[in-house]
């Protein structure tokens, strides 16, 4: 796949995932956290390659530099930034909420 190879957030992400899956097997979590873990995982990494695919899109249809090109870029990368901010605060809230009693 493209963002593996070429996008080190992208193997940061799958990293994180991985720490994540892990703590919240340690934690015992219930079948409904890990769905929801999964999902959360799945959107930031499907929101990934898909700014790697624009990425690579603007790069051929705009080889030089242009500010509408950047704006795209950075408009996909701020939605990126906003899914792994969102995916942090889900973590956060599922193991305060299915923390073992």
């Amino acid at each position: 796949m493209l963002a593996w190879r070429t996008q080190r957030n992208f193997r940061l992400e799958i990293a994180l995932a991985i720490v994540a899956v892990a703590v919240f097997a340690a934690l015992h979590a219930s079948v409904l956290a890990f769905a929801i873990l999964a999902l959360t995982i799945a959107f930031v990494l499907a929101l990934e390659a898909m700014n790697t695919a624009l990425e690579a899109l603007v790069d051929l249809v705009s080889p030089q530099r242009h500010a509408l090109a950047k704006a795209a870029k950075d408009a996909a990368a701020g939605a990126v930034l906003i899914a792994a901010l969102g995916a942090l605060a889900v973590g956060i809230l599922l193991v305060l909420a299915f923390w073992p009693h």
